[in-house]
């Protein structure tokens, strides 16, 4: 698709997150132009995830209980340090956490268990914490597999004090009520 300089000029005006935005408002757009394609979202009942406080209680710090690291502070310098940020290494994969709001780390899990993870550790504070894994089930690693690293549902348990648990609730679902073959360019 080739833009014109005008389109170009108003996104580049745009913040990243109204140009993403616009980004998928033009690609709706051409969808529906191109195949007449007719959808609207449904709720209905799905797998979830439930993120909970495990037996024991949390193992959460403070907000400022984890250092920033030199390479945090080399690549925020003046910029605020992101909540929450996954790393993924030759160590493993790894969240980092400078006052992370529970509903923000049950978004990033949500992307790693491929569902909806919905916050009921009725935790309303800002934490700290690294927590590293290696897969996300155990049953996900081959047995011979000699990293100790734990799987992420074991390390959410032993190393912050919470646990997925699978539940029933609400899913959003794009229904595709109406699609042809193309049209020509």
């Amino acid at each position: 698709a080739k833009g014109n300089s005008v389109a170009e000029a108003k996104l580049a005006a745009l913040t990243s997150k109204q140009q993403e935005a616009e980004h998928e408002h033009m690609l709706q757009v051409l969808l529906e132009e191109r195949f007449k394609l007719k959808t609207h979202w449904e709720t209905r009942e799905g797998d979830i995830y439930n993120l909970v406080v495990a037996k024991g209680g949390p193992k959460l710090g403070a907000p400022g209980s984890v250092p920033l690291s030199a390479e945090e502070k080399k690549n925020y310098g003046d910029y605020p340090i992101p909540p929450l940020v996954p790393r993924f290494d030759e160590h493993g994969s790894a969240y980092i956490a400078h006052g992370c709001p529970m509903d923000q780390l049950a978004l990033a899990l949500k992307l790693i268990f491929l569902r909806p993870v919905i916050d009921k550790t009725g935790l309303t504070d800002k934490y700290d914490f690294v927590l590293k894994y290696n897969g996300r089930w155990d049953s996900d690693r081959r047995a011979d597999d000699p990293d100790p690293t734990l799987p992420l549902d074991q390390a959410l348990q032993q190393e912050l004090g919470l646990k997925v648990e699978a539940a029933k609730g609400p899913l959003q679902v794009l229904v595709i009520d109406h699609i042809e073959k193309p049209s020509g360019n």
